[in-house]
């Protein structure tokens, strides 16, 4: 047979295939269109836009006028142009877009949204070979390589030196079948901030000036992250959910991916958006339902323990931890010993060759092996250098033989549920210049540095809107004694290992003593910064040098600017005892011609979990004018 007969039979082939191809697709394309139809009727005649499980999937909320609207922003989550504020189009545009054509890799709606596609196939009971062939190579992978088992909500604790990290987070962890959990994949929301000036940051948190991303990574990525760069502690409390359960968390995770919404500081934060991904999970739990005004880490911990859905916290303290564990066990000679090994200036060979004893050494060279992880993890040295110094003192310890790890073992403190609520409320009364008054305190947010330290960062204060209102009989009328919108103050120790600056920042209105003796209220912008120390007693001094720009109508120059200083001392004694003893000094040079002086003791006693009874105690002195004043307060936590 020739070769132009063979073309020949090959393009008559090709053609009866092309055109058997073009007969065939054209009624399946119509009985999918039909098939569409009947899902949409069966949806509508269903009413599932008001079930439960879509409106969480959806993350649709009604707002106090009744009405519809979800707290995802992002455009790209919503099918429907009005799918953010209608349930039932949102569903409808869903339905349709599953039966698009073929898209790029991923990009399909059966790829984009695998939650919604697995809950509406269940509800109309969808035949999947009648739906296109969506190619999703990412999410197959994704759902592969997770291999989804268990679910564990995470918090690592705040971080005293970072604004945005002091109230702390929450994540999850979503666990594979090996036992490290260190391979497992965390689920995170976050908002997209990396301002370190306390006061914008914020009011750019306060007034939803940041985005937040939804995020899915490995889960060793955020452990260095939280406990090696930012030495935090981690809780983990596993969640009592099934596989299937979990699949649908997972699922619900991927489609979130990439998906951003209005960040609010107080209320749509990390915390409160993740409870929409357990309720994904069960949709019988109602925790997005039970957060208040404000939301924070603890809040949620606590709303999440209540619905019966925690196991116990599981503690895992961060290297910073460890490392003051492990040096608590040495004296100071022998604390330097490791710093000067980790910093390369000390043959490890050195310390096997000193006196002392065989558990001696390994301490010394166990301080330092955690030293050199600490200076790769700030990346004050290279990988190279890193390794051939972290080998040469594995070397040497290994000479020394196992020793007894219980030593290093961390303490758990107590655990974040165990704290206080971040809403507080005082009733008490107190004598100002020999004059008898009643006081109001209102502490909406979140924690000061005289609040019982359980479930908390010690040494650190963050309050918003902090009111104290008097009532003096003699007057007949309540005083406004103080408004601090912002209030933050970190007192982080030094020590030879670690050298944070202590910072605080703070604006409102205060009560000041004025040049003449009266009493007035002032507008005050205040902040500064200095260092701190652990107390022979375990507590923080600290010493901060300060500037307060001030303004108000009995002020000589209605603006005025004062340096000052401040040191105190804060001591936890025992559980239920907490003392605090400042002083303070300011010297007025523009705008008014007043030297401030005063020195104030204040204590707490925890009565309760959220229960406690604060004492003040200070005197002051102003251009001549002495004020003394005394106060009692109940404290009520909510």
């Amino acid at each position: 047979m020739s070769i132009g007969m063979n073309m020949s039979l090959l393009r008559r082939a090709l053609c009866t295939l092309l055109l058997a191809l073009s007969l065939t697709s054209l009624p399946a394309a119509a009985a999918d269109l039909a098939y569409r139809d009947q899902l949409l009727k069966e949806a509508v005649e269903k009413r599932l836009w008001e079930q439960r499980p879509w409106q969480i999937l959806l993350h649709y909320k009604k707002t106090l006028a009744g009405e519809t609207i979800s707290r995802i922003s992002d455009p790209n989550f919503f099918l429907s142009p009005t799918g953010r504020t209608d349930p039932a189009a949102e569903l409808s545009a869903t339905l349709a877009a599953f039966f698009r054509p073929e898209a790029p890799d991923g990009e399909h709606p059966i790829c984009r949204f695998p939650a919604r596609l697995a809950w509406l196939s269940g509800e109309l009971s969808i035949d999947p070979s009648r739906l296109p062939a969506a190619l999703c190579s990412e999410q197959q992978e994704q759902i592969r390589t997770v291999d989804a088992r268990a679910a564990v909500l995470v918090f690592p604790v705040g971080h005293i030196n970072s604004p945005a990290s002091m109230f702390g987070h929450t994540l999850l962890r979503i666990d594979g079948p090996s036992k490290s959990n260190l391979i497992s994949y965390a689920v995170n929301y976050a908002a997209d901030a990396t301002d370190a000036n306390g006061f914008l940051y914020a009011f750019k948190g306060l007034s939803g000036l940041y985005k937040g991303y939804y995020s899915l990574m490995p889960y060793y990525q955020k452990v260095k992250e939280y406990s090696d760069l930012e030495h935090r502690d981690m809780w983990e409390y596993r969640l009592r959910l099934t596989r299937e359960e979990v699949d649908k968390l997972l699922l619900h995770a991927l489609e979130l991916q990439r998906i951003a919404s209005d960040y609010y500081f107080l209320d749509e934060n990390c915390s409160y958006n993740l409870l929409f991904l357990i309720e994904a999970a069960r949709p019988t739990l109602h925790l997005s339902d039970r957060t208040g005004l404000l939301v924070h880490p603890t809040n949620t911990i606590e709303i999440a323990k209540d619905s019966g859905i925690l196991d116990e916290a599981v503690y895992r303290p961060s290297q910073g931890a460890r490392i003051v564990k492990i040096a608590s066990l040495l004296d100071e000679e022998r604390q330097q010993a490791a710093l000067d090994v980790a910093q390369g200036t000390r043959h490890p060979g050195s310390v096997t060759a000193a006196p002392g004893t065989e558990q001696d050494k390994r301490e010394v060279l166990d301080l330092a092996a955690e030293l050199v992880q600490l200076r790769l993890a700030r990346k004050e040295l290279e990988q190279d250098a890193y390794s051939k110094l972290y080998l040469k003192i594995l070397a040497e310890r290994s000479a020394l033989g196992t020793g007894s790890e219980a030593a290093y073992a961390v303490a758990p403190p107590a655990p974040p549920d165990a704290g206080h609520h971040t809403s507080k409320i005082g009733l008490g009364g107190g004598v100002r210049r020999g004059e008898w008054y009643g006081a109001l305190h209102l502490q909406p947010e979140f924690h000061s540095l005289l609040d019982p330290d359980q479930g908390y960062l010690k040494g650190a204060q963050i309050k918003f809107f902090d009111t104290l209102v008097d009532y003096v009989p003699e007057t007949g009328r309540p005083r406004l004694r103080s408004l601090h919108l912002l209030d933050i103050l970190s007192t982080a120790p030094r020590d030879r290992f670690f050298k944070p600056y202590s910072w605080k920042v703070a604006a409102g209105w205060d009560t000041e003593v004025m040049e003449d003796g009266r009493d007035s209220l002032v507008f005050r912008l205040n902040s500064g910064g200095g260092l701190a120390r652990r107390s022979p007693f375990g507590g923080i001094l600290y010493g901060l040098a300060e500037l307060s720009v001030d303004g108000g109508k009995h002020l000589r120059g209605t603006v005025a600017a004062a340096p000052g200083l401040s040191v105190g001392v804060l001591e936890q004694v025992g559980d239920w005892w907490k003392i605090h003893l400042e002083g303070s000094a300011f010297f007025y040079l523009v705008g008014d011609d007043r030297t401030s002086l005063k020195a104030t003791l204040s204590q707490n006693f925890r009565l309760a979990q959220q229960q406690s009874l604060s004492l003040s105690l200070s005197l002051g002195d102003v251009s001549g004018h002495t004020v003394s004043e005394q106060s009692l307060l109940w404290n009520y936590y909510f």
